[in-house]
């Protein structure tokens, strides 16, 4: 355990001699950690110190590299793959919206990869996986059945005891100290289907400039969204931001009148996991009847928004506009609720096979 004690002492001493980790040493710092060869006493005096430092760009990257070492992947036979940095610990305030979102962008034909932890802190909310298990759609398949599950029907959920048990063991210390740390950055870059575009979402404006450069050196490409929670998601009425990963590209900023959604509404949690998928479902298979209540309509309208942004950064729609248009054909269409029932149906031939 001595071995990690200068990574601790680099980033913990006082005001003046503390110092940020270059990437290979973050690197290096993170595997220890992974590796079991730092004791919980120092992982959380390590963890504590970054997070009063604040982690730097290159601290990501190393991180982030170090714990992609450790991950399962998975590289399913797919053109234009996308991967969705979720936050894992959940949300708490709104809506759970993010597997609705991803369903629909594989119903329009943009292939996505999702993934999470159950019981993250800080928020320790509603997560995706939550979500889907009362969507009927198990969280914690194996890695190589969702591989065949993308192939197949264009759409995934890894679940993280099982593609990297390394991190998720990690869960019981974060849970000590109540504190958001640089894992809950790194857990949105883990990419674990090598998808060669990262959509991460992230909401405090601190963090952006720094999350463009970690995720253009990791994955030369990706976009950053400024949503809810720290989430992809982007209500109407709601300046959201988006940021391409060079850091020299204005960022966007999503105007929602202009493309005929209003902004009247809040995208408030309704409770339980259930109570959310209840929610995603009845968007799914009855559009329409969201113009029957104001917070109905708000959520569908929040889920078009998103998944047409979602399929615009992917290219498969033009602009924006366009992208929005196909996400609502996508849903009105009924083409989003077949494609929730297939994944369905080879989630349960997985699990009477398996």
């Amino acid at each position: 355990m001595e071995a990690f004690i200068p990574y601790i002492q680099a980033v913990g001493r006082g005001e003046k001699l503390k110092r940020d980790l270059t990437c290979d040493e973050a690197e290096e710092a993170m595997r220890l950690i992974l590796a079991g060869d730092a004791s919980p006493a120092q992982v959380g005096a390590f963890l504590v110190s970054q997070r009063v430092k604040g982690e730097s760009a290159e601290e990501i990257v190393g991180f982030t590299r170090a714990a992609r070492a450790f991950a399962q992947q998975i590289a399913p036979r797919v053109e234009g793959l996308m991967d969705l940095g979720l936050p894992y610990d959940g949300k708490v305030k709104t809506l759970q919206l993010a597997p609705a979102a991803a369903i629909v962008l594989a119903a329009a034909g943009q292939p996505v990869v999702f993934h999470g932890a159950p019981d993250v802190p800080t928020k320790r909310g509603v997560g995706p996986a939550e979500v889907l298990a009362a969507l009927d759609i198990p969280a914690d398949l194996p890695p190589e059945v969702v591989e065949r599950q993308v192939e197949e029907v264009g759409i995934g959920f890894l679940y993280a005891p099982r593609f990297i048990p390394a991190w998720h063991a990690l869960t019981p210390i974060r849970q000590q100290f109540g504190l958001r740390t640089a894992l809950n950055t790194v857990e949105k870059f883990l990419n674990p289907a090598n998808a060669p575009l990262v959509v991460a979402g992230f909401f405090h404006m601190g963090y952006l400039q720094r999350m463009r450069l970690a995720l253009q050196a990791l994955f030369g490409q990706g976009w950053i969204i400024q949503g809810p929670e720290g989430s992809i998601e982007c209500p109407p009425g709601r300046a959201t931001r988006v940021l391409s990963a060079d850091p020299a590209a204005d960022p966007l900023v999503i105007d929602s009148q202009a493309l005929g959604l209003e902004g009247r509404g809040e995208l408030a949690a309704p409770g339980e996991p259930a109570a959310h998928a209840r929610l995603l479902h009845q968007l799914l298979a009855d559009p329409a009847g969201a113009e029957r209540a104001d917070a109905l309509r708000f959520a569908r309208d929040t889920l078009f928004l998103t998944a047409g942004l979602l399929l615009f950064l992917g290219g498969r729609a033009v602009d924006l506009a366009a992208g929005v248009e196909l996400a609502r054909q996508t849903v009105e269409q009924g083409a989003a609720l077949e494609r929730l029932q297939a994944w369905q149906a080879l989630c349960r031939a997985a699990t009477v096979g398996g």
